[in-house]
């Protein structure tokens, strides 16, 4: 009789302490509470502790619905001291990026787009350079004559861009039929807010605007570019109506892995492309990097993979500017796992700095008549995070852009690449970029 009013009155003690969550002084939840002695798992404490020790903001239904097994997975590996953000991951298939997201209710965002699962153990985000639609230049007027765009770039490269999970283009041109062309600019570009239909037909699923193009006709210009974009539903990084919208990054989850995307410049000589203040519009500018910087330390503590695609160095060399060599390096210390270059119109050189890809310019993709080397840098990142980068070779010649298939002109691209400033990667055959190192 005596043992059982003891079992009575250790139940009741269970019951009350899982209602108010017992803590020590510190309000900390011992791990041993975590779990009821009989009826599996209190997850109000457990709650507790997991975001106490983890910083994910756990409720007791969401804890629950991740079943017994799986919670109490996680429990021991904060009890036993191997839990890592990668746990919530290999745990529940959802990162501790995109885990947090559901649990703030940040999952519909604006800037974030959910494409789900593609039932492979890894996705691919891909990046080319500069497009342009404009009907005054001889891309276009090539174009008109072969009965469009897609009859000038390759299927098979267009077929492997829609493969790629993640693609973007840098949009090189204003949109829309207002404003003027600024005066003194040699080169100005609009186009026709229509054109954008294209990209939906090559897969493109964002544009970056920081480039020294997207304000050739002025504020009007620039506002209409920025609307007809958001009206055509595709995603942007680079520009804003302020400092506070360009340096916004863009995310998207594959695999339950959040990526996200930032885009700067500081390609022009002379200025003719106003850079955003806190006030005033323009593109996310990295002339000095204090902004750039402070907005790749934002969007790298909302993501698992952040991506810095950078408008930067001198048109048609191989030779790489100070700036970009020394700024690659300070994003990459600020938190970005990539940079992907771009504006020189021709391929630069590549390197790796602590273990993460720089690609100093992917060249052109569409943009003029010239010969030029050309390719789509491809990141494969898989169920660890592990990160790899892959260059897929193109060439554009007399307006056309074409998958390079032939195992000769693909292997001298690539020792062209591995050649170039600052001979930093050694290139195999099948596009795999590692150092030299």
């Amino acid at each position: 009789m005596k043992s059982k009013f003891i079992y009575i009155i250790l139940i009741i003690t269970l019951l009350v302490c899982s209602l108010c969550s017992c803590a020590d002084k510190n309000n900390e939840v011992p791990a041993t509470e975590a779990y009821a002695q009989t009826d599996g798992i209190d997850y109000v404490s457990a709650s507790q502790l997991i975001a106490e020790k983890t910083g994910v903001p756990m409720n007791p239904a969401y804890l629950e619905s991740m079943g017994k097994e799986m919670a109490g997975a996680l429990i021991s590996s904060i009890e036993n001291g191997t839990y890592t953000d990668l746990t919530w991951l290999e745990l529940t298939g959802y990162s501790y990026h995109v885990t947090c997201d559901i649990l703030n209710g940040n999952i519909d965002a604006d800037n974030i787009s959910d494409f789900g699962f593609n039932g492979k153990d890894n996705f691919t985000v891909s990046f080319v350079g500069d497009i342009l639609f404009d009907p005054d230049f001889r891309p276009m007027v090539h174009a008109n004559e072969m009965g469009g765009v897609l009859n000038c770039i390759d299927a098979a490269t267009v077929d492997y861009l829609k493969a790629s999970d993640v693609f973007l283009i840098n949009n090189e041109f204003s949109l829309g039929s207002r404003g003027a062309p600024l005066a003194g600019k040699t080169w100005t570009f609009q186009v026709a807010p229509k054109m954008l239909s294209l990209y939906d037909d090559m897969g493109v699923d964002i544009v970056s605007l920081a480039n020294n193009h997207v304000y050739d006709y002025g504020i009007e210009g620039f506002e209409d570019t920025l609307k007809y974009i958001d009206e055509a539903g595709i995603p942007r990084v680079g520009a804003g109506m302020n400092l506070g919208e360009a340096a916004e990054g863009y995310y998207f989850i594959v695999n339950g892995i959040k990526v996200g995307i930032i885009a700067a410049s500081c390609a022009e000589k002379k200025y003719f492309t106003p850079v955003a203040t806190e006030t005033t519009p323009g593109i996310m500018g990295t002339y000095e990097t204090a902004d750039f910087i402070e907005a790749v330390k934002v969007a790298d503590s909302q993501c698992d993979v952040l991506v810095a695609y950078v408008h930067w160095g001198t048109e048609n060399t191989t030779a790489l500017d100070d700036n970009q060599k020394s700024f690659a390096r300070e994003y990459i210390d600020a938190g970005v796992d990539a940079v992907i270059g771009g504006h020189t119109h021709c391929l630069q050189g590549m390197e790796f700095y602590n273990g993460k890809p720089i690609v100093y310019s992917v060249g052109n993709f569409w943009f003029n008549s010239k010969s030029l080397d050309s390719c789509v840098i491809t990141l494969r990142i898989d169920n660890k995070l592990k990160t790899e980068a892959l260059i897929v070779p193109l060439e554009q010649k007399g307006c056309e852009t074409r998958l390079l298939t032939d195992e000769s002109e693909r292997r001298a691209l690539f020792d062209r690449v591995e050649s170039y400033e600052p001979q930093g990667v050694v290139i195999a055959d099948d596009g795999l970029i590692t150092s030299v190192s």
